[in-house]
């Protein structure tokens, strides 16, 4: 099926997208408060770690997900979960869209602990967090639904989005197998590739288990080509509006008129709602 080619900077701020946000913000204000007036650690409680899973802090295959280690590794992982995951859980549904973004985390929380068990390089005591596992599945499966859709790589580089997934999937698979054989880094490759495989199972698992709704290939393609269709009249609308706020209404010339009517009705579905 070929798709449109179109760039664009972030994506919509879905309903479960938001709250993911938030609770990841909330939790590291959480971080730096809470040592301040008690001598608790939250990292070594929720983070995940070999010691604390051998002491049956088990919720911690989910809870490390939701927990930063700088203000930087919090902006870059909620930047990206801006950015791809709110068009995933727009075509899938929120409730699915959760489901898969929850166990992906779980995912790679276990193949962290795997990580942590079997390597003798690494800390049984250091914690790992962030939310990088799911959003690795998160690519995964935007890369898996919209193969052709270019994004800029570094902000520079066009690229298809199935080889930007193959790309990284193979860079955290190397990192991976290095970090068998030298003292691992800050960096949890095994998370990230961990994120990735999870998120392939339970896309297999959703096409096997839902055949009708997942397999439904007319209704999946009315799905895409109305997100597609939002996408091109939204950027048809900033288009116009700023050659409006230029050059005055007066300006457009009546195939532009069209254009902006179309974009409208498109960007609006409910006939009810007015552009202003």
């Amino acid at each position: 099926m070929k798709q449109n080619i179109s760039f664009k900077f972030g994506g919509p701020l879905t309903k479960a997208l938001k709250i993911i946000i938030i609770a990841n913000i909330a939790v590291y204000f959480l971080q730096i408060l809470i040592p301040i007036f008690l001598e608790i650690n939250l990292n070594n409680i929720f983070g995940i770690s070999k010691a604390g899973i051998s002491a049956g802090f088990y919720w911690q295959f989910l809870t490390y997900g939701f927990l930063h280690g700088s203000p930087l590794h919090l902006l870059l992982n909620m930047f990206a979960l801006w950015i791809f995951a709110g068009e995933l859980e727009n075509f899938w549904g929120t409730r699915r869209f959760i489901f898969y973004y929850l166990m992906t985390t779980v995912g790679a929380g276990i193949f962290i602990h795997l990580m942590n068990f079997f390597s003798p390089h690494i800390d049984p005591f250091t914690p790992t967090i962030g939310a990088s596992g799911a959003i690795f599945g998160i690519l995964l499966a935007f890369g898996v639904t919209w193969p052709n859709r270019e994004v800029l790589l570094y902000f520079i580089i066009p690229i298809k989005m199935k080889y930007f997934v193959l790309i990284f999937g193979l860079i955290e698979f190397f990192g991976t197998i290095q970090s068998f054989s030298i003292t691992a880094g800050n960096i949890s490759h095994i998370g990230h590739l961990g994120g990735i495989i999870t998120g392939i199972a339970i896309i297999a698992a959703f096409r096997f288990r839902f055949p009708k709704d997942f397999f439904n290939k007319r209704k999946s393609k009315q799905k895409l080509k109305i997100i597609t269709s939002q996408n091109k009249a939204k950027e048809t609308i900033d288009r116009l509006l700023d050659k409006i706020a230029r050059e005055g209404m007066s300006s457009l010339t009546s195939d532009e008129r069209k254009e902006l009517e179309w974009a409208r009705k498109n960007y609006y579905p409910d006939p009810n709602e007015k552009f202003h």
